[in-house]
């Protein structure tokens, strides 16, 4: 029994410590959050074009979100960027998680379900607005000359 016991404290342990290694997001202040699994800086408001004022609705065709993104200077930072979106990445699940870096921000660090509302965004605010109710949102990967891949939050 008491090796049984041991067994079971041991795998508590080894399953609690690679619980804790999962992705966690860090509040950075000054309107940032880091997300220690992606290596990435995120806006806390996720409509800033409009906020800012830089535009009126916050919404953007993708050249104009391309244009913006590229062009950003927030906080000191001016390598700003539009989520990656990579074709070529397995999905993990019907939400394309690995293949969208938003995605997988909603999906897998936020663990919100396609279509499930209401959404837990966390510390983002301005995600869902009157202008943009179902948060779609551009990624920086061009299909063709016409068409650019986003992120539909209803359907992943």
């Amino acid at each position: 029994m008491k090796s049984m016991s041991i067994a079971l404290m041991t795998t508590a342990l080894i399953l609690g410590l690679a619980i804790s290694t999962h992705a966690v997001l860090i509040n950075r202040g000054g309107g940032m959050i880091y997300s220690t699994d992606l290596n990435v800086t995120w806006l806390q408001d996720a409509n800033y074009a409009k906020t800012s004022g830089y535009d009126a609705d916050g919404l953007m065709t993708w050249d104009e979100a391309m244009n913006w993104a590229a062009n950003l200077s927030y906080a000191g930072y001016d390598d700003w960027r539009l989520p990656n979106y990579d074709p070529n990445s397995p999905q993990q699940n019907c939400n394309a998680t690995l293949q969208h870096e938003m995605a997988y921000l909603l999906y897998v660090e936020l663990n919100n379900c396609s279509g499930e509302y209401p959404y837990n965004f966390g510390p983002f605010i301005n995600v869902l607005t009157d202008e943009n109710p179902s948060g779609i949102r551009w990624s920086s990967f061009e299909y063709d000359p016409n068409n650019a891949y986003y992120l539909y939050f209803s359907c992943g």
